[in-house]
C-alpha cells in the first residue's frame, strides 16, 4: 500500500464527504478510521460529528499512468463510473478534467520561450524563486 496514494484519499474523504444518514460534511482526520488495509482495498469507519453516526466504507486505490491513456479508453473509464455512480444512487462526485488541444502547450512554445531565456540569460530555476 502506497501510503502517499492512502494519504491522499483520506484528503479526498475531508474535502467530499457528505454523511449518508444527515449530509454533513464536517468531517475531519480524527473521524476517519482505518480498520483494515490489503493490497489495494482499504476498509475505513468514518464517524459524523453531525449526527454521531458510523459509516464503513470499503474502497481500492488504483494508480494509472495518465500519460498512456487515450481518449477512447478516458471515455470508457467516465462511462464506468458513470455506471458506479448510478448504482451508488447518484452518492458518487466524478469530476475528470481533460484538455482540449487548444490548451495544450505547443512544442514551438517551448522552443521559443527557451530561445527568449537565453537570450535574457534567465534559466528555469530563475522562474520559480524570488
Amino acid at each position: 500500500m502506497n501510503f502517499g496514494m492512502l494519504k491522499n484519499m483520506v484528503e479526498n474523504l475531508v474535502t467530499s464527504y457528505k454523511c449518508p444518514f444527515c449530509a454533513g460534511k464536517d468531517i475531519s482526520e480524527k473521524n476517519i478510521d482505518i480498520v483494515g488495509a490489503a493490497g489495494n482495498t482499504v476498509n475505513i469507519d468514518m464517524h459524523c460529528p453531525s449526527c454521531d453516526k458510523h459509516f464503513m466504507a470499503k474502497t481500492e486505490l488504483i494508480q494509472m499512468n495518465a500519460a498512456n491513456v487515450t481518449p477512447e479508453k478516458l471515455e470508457q473509464i467516465k462511462q464506468s463510473l458513470s455506471a458506479l455512480k448510478w448504482k451508488m444512487g447518484g452518492n458518487l462526485e466524478i469530476e475528470i478534467e481533460t484538455l482540449d488541444n487548444k490548451d495544450q502547450i505547443k512544442d514551438e512554445s517551448i522552443s521559443w520561450l527557451r530561445d527568449e531565456m537565453k537570450k535574457k540569460d534567465f534559466n528555469a530555476s530563475d522562474l520559480f524563486s524570488e
